[in-house]
């Protein structure tokens, strides 16, 4: 009697286990990976702490992962256009992004990217590529120049803003008029869609300057409340991103890639 009652309770338990993964799994999610800058020799480190700054060997190996496990890397578009509904992508689809546009980007990333047919998209910061450079240090930051240079280079890659003077401190430490202007002096730079807050944070006064601004969708940044893969009925203006760290080991990597949420 034990026994049947013990098998009825793991039966239930185990058919719960599956109702309950097959939900999880049935709602479509994609990772949308966040980087930030890269190194080659560790001489090239300020702060060898500075969990921004990844090493471009474990990048390619991140990258091999992809590769091997077929993944496929949408395009802002295409990412918008499922997102929306309109599209169908593979399960194993995913979103690379870079922030800040630093100059360690087309020294080391880009070629990596290239070499394994994958599409990315980095967010830079419009004054800083205005002051940038061609040639330098891991931590300077790409020119408009080079930017242009870069996308009849590597077309797999895209370019949209990271605002453009608004990344030294959090958007909501920044007064309406300084939004306006913000998106106003980017316009100079180009017509752009897609839009990275810098440091992942907004607010709703900015998420209203970027719809009157036509921009169709906008990325935060984990880790924070919303450090999960994203889902269809996120809103366009707080899609949630994967921190992909320095400090995130190759085995993280792929659990981040498997996990449900």
């Amino acid at each position: 009697m034990k026994k049947n009652k013990l098998i009825i309770i793991l039966s239930v338990f185990l058919f719960l286990v599956i109702i309950c993964t097959f939900i999880l799994y049935h709602e479509q999610k994609v990772p949308i990976l966040g980087y930030h800058s890269f190194y080659k020799y560790k001489g090239e480190l300020r702060d060898k702490n500075d969990e921004f700054i990844n090493d471009i060997n474990e990048f390619e190996k991140q990258m091999k992962y992809l590769k091997k496990h077929n993944y496929k890397t949408l395009t802002l578009d295409e990412f918008y256009c499922w997102k929306k509904g309109k599209c169908k992508v593979p399960r194993n689809s995913v979103l690379i992004t870079i922030d800040d546009g630093n100059l360690s980007n087309y020294m080391y990333a880009f070629d990596v990217l290239k070499k394994y047919d994958f599409n990315a998209v980095v967010f830079f910061v419009g004054s800083q590529a205005e002051n940038g450079v061609e040639k330098g240090s891991i931590y300077d930051c790409m020119s408009l120049k080079l930017i242009e240079k870069a996308k009849k280079e590597y077309p797999n890659i895209e370019f949209m803003p990271h605002s453009y003077n608004m990344h030294a401190k959090p958007v909501t430490d920044y007064s309406l008029d300084e939004i306006k202007n913000d998106l106003k002096n980017i316009k100079r730079i180009g017509d752009f869609k897609y839009y990275a807050y810098p440091f992942g944070v907004y607010d709703d006064r900015m998420i209203k300057e970027l719809k009157n601004n036509n921009y169709k969708m906008a990325f935060g940044f984990g880790p924070r409340k919303d450090y999960r893969k994203a889902r269809r009925v996120d809103d366009d203006y707080k899609v949630p991103r994967l921190n992909i760290s320095s400090k995130v080991s190759y085995l993280k990597f792929k659990l981040r890639l498997l996990n449900f949420f």
